[in-house]
């Protein structure tokens, strides 16, 4: 049954299924007839995919539950097996790279990083992370046995249908590469690739701060800017697989005005480098501040705790981000904007940014927004590329009542 899984073929293709084991997965305990009338399948129906399931260890029987309210007799309980199966996460960086294997429910079981010089060749780099896995293979085969599939996140234009680095600004001579075969060839696994903004998308959706709300948007800020967009639970890709590239997008003369932002604004041409976390420190020592304060998130701390000139320049970031957020809200009218990246961790950054997108002319798409920090951090980029094996092994309808498709215990 795994080889059926790790190739999407006939066993879990059905629609009943997928909501059968994703109704499972999804519920502490349940019975075969709760099963029945949720599903609206008959007896006979339900018994039998439950059979199978059973017998392939991804659905398990825990005991009786109590008896029904009219004395009838007690019924059998099932719940999900999340060592059924495992999946594989990589989050390849500029500087460095990490390895994590999970179980079905994205909970992590091993995990492996290694720094690496950024002029390192993609062969170097991918070489080592198969070296790692083959390490893990042959401390624990049965892990390999039951795989999946294996994701991949990493910054530039990646092509998510063949798994091939379309443009690489960060990961110098990337482009090009097919990380997709590079992997499939060496472990028979299925590999899903995907931009790193993306990803981390996908695992605020999944997992973290926008946990199954359809419509969403994830605003990245660090070494540079971007967005992940989520429509009616789907991520949006675009014809080149470009969108949400905001930070792209040019200032314009309202933004691009010393007068207006007097710390942070020096001369850049678009949101990338006017709100990058280096342009942030820049701003701070511009204005005065401790030359030893050195990165965005101690700049963000410092305004929290109320030191005057980091809360000038935070204002001025948040100001900034501002109307990239209502550009966004007008455009795609999402439910939630869930903030990533450094600074995010501040809740001063947040409140600022949800009292200036309030101020927005057209209120009522502004006022219903939500803008939260995201909640995954660090493993953002890791848990979304196991994140792109769980979502297709699962295939989630996307109608506006399915089912929430992972658990991560809080």
């Amino acid at each position: 049954m795994l080889r059926e899984l790790k190739h999407r073929r006939s066993f879990i293709d059905e629609p009943n299924e997928y909501r059968i084991l994703r109704l499972v997965r999804d519920s502490n305990s349940i019975s075969r007839t709760e099963i029945s009338q949720l599903c609206d399948l008959s007896k006979t129906t339900v018994t039998e995919i439950v059979s199978r399931f059973i017998e392939h260890g991804f659905l398990e029987s825990i005991g009786e539950g109590s008896s029904t309210s009219r004395g009838g007799r007690k019924r059998e309980l099932l719940k999900f097996n999340p060592r059924a199966g495992y999946v594989f996460g990589i989050d390849i960086r500029m500087r460095s790279a990490q390895v994590v294997a999970t179980d079905l429910n994205a909970n992590i079981l091993r995990r492996e990083s290694f720094p690496h010089d950024a002029s390192s060749s993609a062969t170097t780099i991918l070489q080592h992370i198969a070296t790692i896995l083959e390490q893990w293979r042959a401390l624990d085969a049965n892990l390999f046995a039951h795989a999946v599939g294996i994701g991949i996140g990493l910054p530039g234009l990646i092509d998510e249908r063949t798994g091939i680095v379309r443009v690489a600004d960060t990961l110098k001579g990337w482009q090009g590469t097919d990380l997709r075969m590079f992997f499939e060839e060496r472990f028979d696994i299925p590999v899903f690739v995907e931009n790193d903004v993306k990803a981390m998308t996908l695992a605020e959706y999944l997992f973290g701060a926008g946990k199954y709300i359809p419509n969403q948007v994830f605003f990245w800020i660090g070494d540079g800017v971007g967005a992940g967009i989520m429509i009616d639970g789907k991520l949006h890709h675009g014809r080149t697989s470009s969108a949400g590239e905001v930070g792209y997008n040019e200032l314009g003369y309202v933004l691009a005005s010393k007068e207006r932002f007097p710390l942070l604004y020096n001369g850049q041409k678009d949101l990338g480098e006017i709100l990058a976390d280096p342009s942030i420190v820049r701003a701070y020592h511009a204005g005065g501040g401790d030359v030893a304060v050195c990165t965005a998130d101690a700049v963000a701390a410092a305004a929290g705790a109320g030191e005057q000139i980091a809360m000038r320049v935070i204002n001025e970031v948040t100001s900034v981000l501002a109307v990239a957020c209502i550009n966004i809200i007008n455009m795609l009218n999402p439910e939630i904007i869930v903030l990533g990246g450094s600074i995010s961790h501040e809740p001063l950054v947040t409140r600022m940014l949800q009292d200036k997108v309030r101020e927005d002319l057209l209120t009522e798409p502004a006022q219903a927004v939500e803008i939260h920090p995201a909640k995954l951090n660090n493993d953002g980029v890791v848990l979304g590329a196991v994140g792109l094996v769980l979502y297709d092994l699962f295939k989630p309808s996307h109608r506006s009542n399915a089912l929430p498709i992972a658990v991560i215990e809080e």
